[in-house]
């Protein structure tokens, strides 16, 4: 029984090799993160920290590439026009359960609102007039 308890301690137990080109790219990128937790799952690396504006994400592909970062953010400090849209989404009726300005890859600099009703989730993105740009579903 013992050995079957730490067993099961050290397969939770998870080394995160980090690609040394996503840690050259986050270390030039947030000189000054702290507290940093790396994670990886089958489709990227992740690195969640703080630094002078708040809580971030950064998320690196498998070969290392940087995709994209996410600040967290309250929607009361979303430019007045994404706030408007917001408000006047479809999904406005849904919780809203966090809310993000992301910059990606594609130079985007996005704010992001992710709302859930019952399982389904949805992921919408404005730019900083407040037009959708995109939207995506999960369980």
């Amino acid at each position: 029984m013992m050995s079957l308890l730490l067993s099961g301690f050290f397969l939770s137990a998870q080394v995160v090799n980090v690609p040394e080109k996503s840690k050259k790219h986050f270390f030039a990128k947030y000189p000054g993160a702290t507290n940093v937790d790396w994670t990886n799952s089958v489709a990227w690396y992740t690195a969640k920290f703080t630094d002078k504006d708040g809580t971030r994400e950064v998320h690196y592909k498998l070969d290392g590439t940087w995709d994209y970062t996410e600040l967290d953010m309250p929607k009361a400090s979303f430019p007045a026009p994404v706030q408007t849209s917001v408000e006047k989404s479809r999904y406005a009726g849904w919780e809203m359960k966090s809310t993000a300005y992301v910059e990606n890859r594609k130079a985007e600099k996005l704010y992001r609102v992710e709302w859930k009703k019952g399982i389904e989730k949805k992921y919408v993105y404005y730019d900083g007039t407040g037009r959708e740009i995109r939207s995506s579903s999960s369980l």
